[in-house]
């Protein structure tokens, strides 16, 4: 069966809540990011020699890695629809999205988990670069929407959400960005990704 490594508290979170949400069942492991080990006790980089997460093991030992071709690939099964057709010209704007996501915000408040953002004037210049991404997401974005694509859930708000959510880690008010506040709650209270959340606290062996 294929199989996602991930933590519950990176961006392969993401993947685990949309195969979960999807219906896709997959089996799956937690890795310690620290120690680079797998909860069975594997050492990870064997896995994926990057190391990091989340990464999908397809059955013919095919590793998919970096969030966003892993979440394009849980879209792409079948089930509950969580992007537009891969054939589409929607889906290029998905994947424009997803792309900023990556590589844009996800980046920029990264910074704040390297600890030379401690000193006070590196983290001001941390903080001004993550300030523009985020009036960004706001004003061109998120706007006034539920959803940041369309009128349902896509693998764009699984991906979202779990990076603001980072912002508690890094002594960031979220309520300075009150836009990207009221999103983040929303969907955070969504109740299949609550579901979905109970689900990986438990640790589970499968996503569904």
């Amino acid at each position: 069966m294929v199989k996602l490594y991930y933590t519950p508290t990176s961006c392969g979170a993401s993947s685990f809540i949309c195969a979960f949400i999807k219906g896709l069942k997959m089996d799956c492991e937690v890795v310690d990011l620290a120690t680079h080990t797998t909860e069975s006790g594997v050492d990870f980089y064997s896995i994926n020699p990057k190391g990091n997460v989340p990464a999908i093991v397809l059955d013919d030992g095919t590793v998919l890695n970096e969030n966003v071709s892993c979440l394009e690939y849980i879209a792409d099964q079948p089930g509950l629809s969580l992007a537009p057709d891969r054939n589409s010209n929607e889906r290029y704007k998905v994947r424009q999205l997803l792309s900023f996501l990556s590589s844009e915000l996800h980046a920029s408040i990264g910074l704040f988990f390297n600890p030379m953002s401690q000193e006070t004037t590196v983290r001001q210049f941390v903080k001004s670069v993550f300030d523009k991404k985020m009036d960004y997401l706001q004003k061109h974005i998120i706007k006034d929407s539920v959803y940041v694509y369309g009128d349902e859930f896509t693998i764009i708000d699984a991906y979202l959400h779990i990076i603001l959510s980072w912002t508690g880690y890094v002594n960031i008010d979220l309520a300075e960005y009150p836009i990207a506040e009221k999103y983040f709650k929303g969907i955070r209270e969504l109740q299949l990704v609550k579901e979905a959340r109970r689900r990986m606290a438990s640790i589970p062996k499968t996503t569904c």
